[in-house]
């Protein structure tokens, strides 16, 4: 059964009609950690442990999981794969995961997700969905550039409850409106009743004695069934200074908030300060003042810095109601959420001046300190509301974080005007381009033409940087005759979108409680404390597409609900690589999730392998996929134990063994009855999920006393990011001796023997860590250490296979055999070589190697660049051995 991953093909084969166990550990969710903020339409930014646990809807408990049905879809920002926009979240997720990693990139986005959750990958302008844990330093994100949340039209502002009315016209509406409404009641003590206040402060509202509260004319106007007019002025207490209410969040308001929240303060209940020693900027202050609010600011001099001062408890309360803080104001400052929303012209006001109080403008550009965390993230959310690319620095004093928030001269141009006489380049704003690619670009389109553009490209074949314009340049000029289509694609991508480069990936040991959103169509969420996009068993999902079966049953057995809603949605995505339809046009799905009865995760399994049988005799190859066969018994346990039979090991019913083996009896190849004759085949791969990864217990046990095919998943070669996790030590194949005749006849007559050699020096290597851990590789021969690289480049360079790379996703027999033949052949004249004086470490730094590392990418069919990999092995170490006898008879 030839799945194109090498690993299985290669090292551990399944014939057509056997059977296959996969064990592996409980908990592989697509999720992220509680404490991410989701970024909302509305411009808030709210953990998704609080959205899980606030949110009305319908949830579905089940063992390890929980489902919440969203009573209301919830507003998201999402990619579409052309461009970000709105999209609706119809449910949240809450699951269990034993490991979350850790990734860090250059402008310090900070994301904890679980290994396999999947991130964009950009590469070479191409962007793959890339499980977490396959990622490394020196990868590239797709990470939003531009927030589109911007609303036409300025927002009404938020009016406080607790503040009073004090519009005499308002006022006789309200007398008119209480005397209405006790009439149609019978009386003011009725209606007061109805307003849920005392009968007192009503007659005291009615006879203009106290100035009813925003909340009181709320009531009123909604019993009334009328709109309420909005205050032009409104004050706190009955003997405060009264203010005028602005009606709408404009640039004016935006200004004042930027150096309130800057600069500012509140005071007690009611003082209002600004410090600042520019005598321009505290006059404007004191104009905002008056033009917002009609409120006399007075200037005064506090110990070494000036400041504007003004008592009111009516603007103490608005600014509180747009989110300034009373107390600790440092550390617990956060952006307003209407700005997010706002148009950009008011946006562009509140940063303009937050910039003025708290901000540094230098050659480097513009930087902005604050010890709030919470302040830092919503101001890179403002900048790339604007388009405008921040990134964040922390820093620690005396055990206190403080962040700096930094913008590049380049994009500080786009917000002030002292940033726009020059031009600027950054290094942050660049674009992964493959040399290769720029070199047939260079060909495509000539170097004259990209020179008049602007573009050396020479520079950048050479490794330099490749900078946003550029790339923008280099695509208007190539043209789909050119083939560099992907060019002009991606160019317009990076309008919404920039490339960072990831920095750090560390793996945390849990259990930790992980969540995601399910986004229907897109599957992906802007979410983050800095704005990053996040996406909601991929071995399985593998061998269903690649694997030569004419028919796929897959089997969901008490499978996550999230698991089995992404098989729904993904397989119909697949693309079958035989037909070119959809993979799903091929495929019986059998969902049973973890909340469904087990009566029927029982019957899951058999009503699966039924299906499959009947295709099987209709002279069809079938490949059943069970996740997970643990499950299933479980179920019977359960079962079992209701029935008080008598209970085997663990609580498992004694028959579990013959159930187990009865199962995969199933499988096999025939010779259907009737006519026509017809041969059909049935291979069955089963999923063992062993609880805390235990391959003791008895369903691991009893499935490899039946199974024929062991593919060994490891966590640690997970943590490590090696996929697939098939580890090649205690991974066993009985089929393989069976199946060497056809490899030696169909694919090439040394198959059978690099298989062996290569799993015999995966094992040398087993046994030379254990010395290099306690005498260090300098104290290995020669012969060894090449032994240990050569074992180094059978892991990395062809067990390694990247599920989401277009070419690297499958590898034919022919290309497998070629990759072999690569790796062993280096080692075959690498040790000639130094049985004939060649050092060691001239001959592992050859050029050569790098070729033989790439030869993963090369496409199907380009068989004559293998065969010029093999030419240079044999240039290069014949041209170090004959420097060295030189250097002998010298």
């Amino acid at each position: 059964l030839i799945t194109g991953q090498r690993v299985i093909d290669a090292f551990f084969p399944i014939a057509k009609g056997g059977t296959a166990c996969v064990p592996g550990p409980f908990g592989s969710g697509k999720c992220v950690s509680g404490d991410t903020p989701v970024l909302l339409s509305s411009g808030e930014r709210v953990p998704i442990r609080t959205l899980f646990e606030t949110l009305p809807g319908e949830r579905e408990e089940g063992p390890e999981e929980t489902i919440l049905r969203l009573r209301e879809p919830l507003k998201v920002l999402t990619w579409d794969g052309k461009r970000l926009t709105i999209g609706k979240a119809v449910g949240i997720y809450r699951g269990r995961s034993d490991y979350m990693v850790r990734i860090e990139t250059r402008t310090s986005r900070v994301v904890r997700v679980t290994p396999s959750h999947r991130l964009f990958r950009v590469w070479n302008a191409h962007v793959s969905e890339t499980p977490a844990a396959q990622l490394s330093p020196g990868d590239f994100l797709l990470t939003p550039r531009c927030l589109p949340l911007a609303q036409d039209g300025y927002r009404p502002l938020p009016e406080p409850p607790s503040l009073r009315a004090v519009d005499p016209d308002l006022l006789a509406d309200v007398c008119r409106l209480i005397a209405d409404q006790a009439r149609r009641l019978g009386s003011k003590k009725a209606l007061a009743g109805r307003l849920k206040i005392s009968y007192d402060v009503l007659i005291n509202y009615f006879l203009g004695r106290a100035w009813p509260p925003l909340a009181f004319l709320d009531r009123l106007y909604a019993l009334a069934k009328r709109p309420r007019p909005r205050p032009i002025r409104v004050k706190a207490e009955r003997d405060s200074q009264a203010i005028r209410l602005p009606a709408v969040f404009d640039e004016k308001l935006a200004e004042f908030l930027g150096y309130q929240m800057s600069e500012g303060t509140i005071r007690g209940k009611s003082s209002v300060c600004f410090f600042n020693n520019d005598p321009v900027l505290l006059e404007r202050y004191r104009q905002l003042l008056w033009e917002l609010f009609g409120l006399e600011g007075h200037v005064a001099r506090e110990r070494t810095v000036d400041c504007v001062r003004v008592h009111s408890r009516a603007l103490v309360t608005l600014l509180e109601t747009l989110g300034l803080p009373q107390r600790r104001k440092s550390r617990t400052l956060r952006l307003p959420d209407i700005l997010l929303i706002s148009p950009p012209s008011v946006l562009k006001a509140f940063l303009q001046a937050y910039i003025a109080g708290d901000g540094h403008l230098g050659p480097q550009g513009i930087e902005i300190a604050t010890a709030s965390e919470e302040m830092a993230s919503g101001l890179v959310y403002a900048f790339a509301a604007l388009g405008i690319l921040a990134r964040v620095r922390t820093r620690k004093v005396k055990d206190r974080t403080y962040y700096r928030v930094f913008i590049s001269p380049k994009e500080a141009a786009r917000l002030l005007p002292e940033y726009e006489a020059e031009r600027y380049w950054t290094s942050f704003d660049t674009v992964p381009v493959a040399p290769s690619t720029l070199r047939r670009v260079k060909d495509a389109v000539g170097y004259a033409r990209l020179l008049n553009a602007g573009v050396e490209i020479f520079n950048y074949i050479g490794g330099e940087r490749l900078g946003r314009e550029k790339f923008v340049a280099i695509a208007q000029l190539t043209s789909e005759k050119d083939d560099q289509a992907p060019l002009q694609e991606f160019a317009g991508l990076l309008e919404d979108f920039y490339c960072d480069e990831i920095v750090s990936v560390e793996i945390e040991n849990g259990p930790f409680d992980v969540y995601d959103l399910i986004v229907p169509g897109t599957h992906n969420f802007v979410g983050g404390q800095y704005p990053m996009l996040l996406h909601n068993t991929v071995i399985q999902h593998q061998l269903a597409k690649w694997a030569d079966a004419d028919v796929v049953v897959f089997v969901g057995c008490g499978e996550r609900g999230n698991e089995m809603t992404d098989v729904l949605m993904e397989f119909p995505e697949l693309e079958d690589p035989r037909t070119g339809e959809p993979l799903m046009h091929r495929t019986v799905l059998i969902a049973n999730t973890s909340n469904m009865p087990v009566a029927a995760r029982e019957a899951s399994i058999y009503t699966g392998i039924t299906i499959a049988e009947y295709f099987r005799d209709m002279g069809y190859s079938v490949a059943l996929m069970a996740d997970s066969t643990s499950r299933w018994a479980e179920a019977m346990r359960e079962i079992s134990g209701r029935l008080e039979e008598m209970p085997g090991e663990e609580g498992y019913p004694a028959y579990l063994g013959s159930r187990i083996a009865e199962f995969y009896a199933r499988a096999g190849r025939v010779r259907c009855l009737g006519q026509p004759k017809r041969e059909g085949a049935l291979s069955v791969i089963g999923a063992v999920s062993p609880p805390g990864g235990d391959l003791s217990e008895p369903v691991t046990q009893n499935t490899l006393r039946v199974v024929k095919v062991f593919w060994s998943l490891d966590d640690k070669l997970a943590n490590r990011r090696h996929f697939p996790a098939i580890h090649w030590l205690t991974s066993y194949s009985l089929y393989a001796d069976s199946l060497e005749p056809y490899y030696a006849e169909r694919v090439g007559r040394d198959w059978p023997t690099l298989r062996r050699e290569a799993l015999k020096l995966l094992q040398l290597e087993a046994e030379l860590e254990e010395i290099v851990r306690l005498v260090g590789v300098e104290a290995l021969s020669p012969q060894d250490r090449l032994v240990l690289e050569t074992a180094r480049s059978i892991r990395e360079d062809f067990l390694m296979q990247n599920a989401f790379d277009e070419i690297d996703t499958f590898t034919s027999l022919e290309k497998q055999l070629r990759m072999l033949r690569l790796i062993m052949g280096f080692y075959e004249r690498g040790r000639e070589a130094l049985e004939r004086g060649a050092a060691i470490e001239p001959l592992l730094q050859l050029p050569v190697r790098e070729e033989i590392a790439r030869a993963k990418l090369i496409p199907e069919g380009e068989w004559e660049r293998f065969e010029a990999i093999e030419a240079q092995i044999e240039r290069q170490i014949a041209e170090l051995v004959r420097q060295a006898e030189q250097e002998v008879r010298s």
